[in-house]
């Protein structure tokens, strides 16, 4: 009888910095009914993956779910994989990181189920061409990824039926494709369409293998799935239809194919991901093209062309968000802090010592996917992902700067971004102050270190692909949602009416300390929709620097520009002196001068933007003539205090962004604007000086 291999696998992980809610919903919806009904089943051999943070998870709330896991384990069922512990994008790491992830995860493995895990999943499938010779120095024999990265290379969907091997400076690893087509179909399509699909590669020898291997949270955790896949009873059938056709198709534990069957051949597979993560990562007009082109594509040529059309490289998330970049940056320079403050010796050691194991694991920890990038889910754009990222790399920073430093102030002018131009980052043993010379002379870092918060952690609203869908979709349902269930890459829904009417875009980073000459004619609301009218050319430009390093050290920033008042045009000068002034607070002190030509009437405004745990007020507000602000965050157990020498007027509004999540689009809080600004009159030659300290206190 002709037969064909199945290979049916789920990937399960949460987040660093998911609420704990959030989990417990996994688990309830997700991950335990999915292991009820592959019990039920015992001739049904299946493959699963689970991050480190989530077996952690595991452990201290069902430990009994852990010990049903070994138990499929030991019965010879079920193959755990190994990765990343914290669910990194490994070949964004540093190769020290990239073996302690892979290493650490495969010791909870060896110890808890009594396995030696031979293959790895591979976060967000993204590849790159040096990793076989990574997998290979840690003992890892196979990976999964998507068809997508086989068919790029010419390579046709019917060769999507085995395991495939592939090379980097003499070492190999093995490399199975992840079917599309039955990512598509499970849960989602009736399981007689996957029968039939199966069929269709069945043969005498029986050598041929499809694989289905995907988020385990598609089963029963993604919208309307747990009422389809188990109240359905989805799941079911198409367990018993497996069942049913045991004498054909035989379900798989990975190694056991593989032991059985030699790759098919070699293969050097490019630089991608699944196909939606390389649409993803493009701009928002190129995604455009993109769509526009595959869709006026003649239906019997796009199945051919998707194996050459496709999406961008996944680094180029750094490239599309600044903000992005920065997170993975600070975490390159926190992972040379942590490896230059163990020593080599201690940082590869096979079985580091709990006090090394404690600093590995907030750098590690801070290394975790999901908010370095966005796309269908939230990502990037939840700010207690990002801020979790952000306490884990603090700790690991603190940590390792006690054991290189001290209790020294740091001041280091250094490319911190990695595009060409130096910053300047100031590091004390209480806070960090980041300054970005080269972009208005802004503040794009300030952390409160043994808070482990970075006050600026805020994302700018930026055109995203996906708004376009939302206008149409506004426009044809009125946001009525159509109630099918449908893959997560369909689904559209609008959590909440008028979503369409808050597509703002900003034309900047949104920093502190962005030195603003606005339109006599500016509005708040103008303001707040960064629609209005800039008469400076500081914003996005360059400063000159002056860094006077001592006990007390003070960075001075300079810029001679423009500002146009209708056809008058005036040289000026802005110089803003920056210093710590104690351990969780520092001054600025603003120098305006009209340097060249008449008398002149300006509108300055200094722009800072600050990340609170919640959102307290939902519309711009204006302050007339104040000497402080106060926020208080209970979230943070905080106050934070902006306090100026002399009264100005202040806007205030909340840093507000639409995005895509798994429950559709909604409006997320990011932080908060405050613009204090006044109203300047200057002879030629005559100086306006003003002064703020900006700092935080216990609640």
């Amino acid at each position: 009888m002709n037969k064909v291999h199945f290979i049916l696998g789920v990937h399960n992980h949460q987040p660093i910095g998911n609420f704990d809610f959030v989990f417990e919903l996994a688990y309830t919806k997700s991950y335990l009914p999915f292991l009820e009904a592959m019990e039920k089943h015992p001739a049904i051999h299946w493959n699963m993956h689970t991050t480190g943070i989530l077996w952690e998870w595991l452990e201290r709330h069902h430990p009994d779910y852990v010990d049903r896991i070994a138990e499929q384990v030991k019965q010879g069922r079920l193959e755990i994989l190994t990765g990343g512990y914290y669910e990194p994008i490994l070949p964004i790491l540093p190769d020290a990181d990239k073996s302690g992830q892979i290493q650490k995860l495969t010791r909870y493995i060896r110890h808890r189920f009594k396995t030696k895990p031979q293959g790895m999943w591979l976060a967000e499938r993204v590849w790159e061409p040096h990793l076989p010779k990574i997998l290979s120095d840690n003992d890892v024999d196979y990976t999964l990824v998507d068809d997508t990265h086989f068919l790029s290379t010419g390579m046709t969907l019917e060769d999507m039926c085995g395991a495939y091997l592939s090379e980097e400076q003499g070492k190999t690893a093995t490399v199975l494709p992840i079917r599309q087509d039955l990512r598509y179909a499970i849960p989602f399509k009736d399981s007689g369409e996957t029968l039939s699909l199966l069929r269709q590669y069945a043969s005498p020898s029986g050598h041929k293998a499809l694989v289905m291997f995907d988020d385990g949270e598609k089963f029963g955790l993604w919208p309307e799935t747990y009422k389809h896949v188990y109240e359905g009873g989805w799941l079911e059938k198409f367990l018993t239809v497996l069942e049913s056709n045991k004498d054909w198709i035989v379900t798989s534990r990975i190694s056991d194919y593989l032991a059985t069957h030699v790759p098919q051949g070699r293969v050097y597979l490019p630089t991608a991901s699944y196909s939606e993560m390389g649409e993803w990562t493009l701009p928002a007009q190129a995604q455009d093209v993109l769509t526009d082109l595959q869709k006026h594509l003649p239906a019997e040529e796009r199945d051919a062309a998707k194996r050459f059309v496709r999406g961008g490289f996944w680094r180029n998330f750094l490239t599309k968000y600044e903000e992005s970049n920065t997170m993975h940056k600070k975490m390159l320079r926190v992972s040379e802090k942590v490896h230059q403050a163990l020593g080599s010796a201690a940082s590869s050691a096979p079985k580091p010592s709990a006090k090394v194991q404690k600093l590995l694991d907030a750098l590690w920890a801070g290394q975790c996917n999901c908010a370095y990038w966005h796309g269908v889910f939230g990502g990037l754009y939840l700010p207690h992902l990002r801020q979790a990222l952000y306490r884990e790399l603090l700790s690991a920073e603190m940590q390792a700067d006690k054991i290189l430093h001290g209790d020294k102030i740091q001041v280091t002018q250094d490319d911190f971004d990695k595009d060409g131009r130096p910053e300047i980052l100031v590091e004390a043993p209480g806070q960090n102050l980041y300054i970005s010379p080269h972009n208005g002379g802004s503040v794009f870092e300030w952390d409160l270190r043994k808070e482990g918060i970075n006050l600026q952690n805020v994302l700018t609203r930026r055109q995203e692909g996906y708004h376009k869908q939302l206008l149409e979709f506004v426009a044809q349902h009125g946001g009525t949602d159509t109630g099918h269930v449908k893959t997560i890459h369909d689904v559209v829904r609008v959590k909440e009416p008028g979503l369409e009417k808050r597509l703002f875009v900003d034309w900047y980073r949104r920093t502190s300390l962005l030195d603003h000459f606005l339109h006599p004619d500016t509005k708040i609301d103008d303001f707040y929709r960064c629609q209005y009218g800039e008469q400076g050319d500081f914003i996005k430009t360059g400063y000159q620097t002056d860094v006077m390093e001592g006990t007390h050290p003070q960075i001075r920033l300079t810029r001679l520009g423009a500002v146009w008042m209708g056809d008058q045009k005036n040289m000026v000068s802005v110089e803003k002196t920056l210093s710590l002034t104690d351990a969780k607070e520092w001054q600025v002190v603003y120098r305006i001068q009209n340097v060249h030509g008449p008398a002149c009437h300006m509108w300055f405004g200094c722009e800072m933007n600050l990340a609170f745990s919640s959102q307290d007020k939902q519309d711009p507000i204006e302050h007339l003539q104040q000497t402080q602000w106060l926020r208080r965050d209970h979230g943070y157990g905080l106050v934070l205090k902006v306090q100026l020498d002399l009264p100005m007027d202040l806007w205030e509004f909340p840093l507000e962004t639409v995005s895509l999540s798994e429950e559709g689009f909604e409006r997320t809080y990011q932080g908060t604007v405050l613009l204090a600004h006044s109203k300047i009159s200057l002879q030629p030659g005559q100086v306006w000086i003003r002064s703020w300290r900006v700092g935080v206190q216990p609640e």
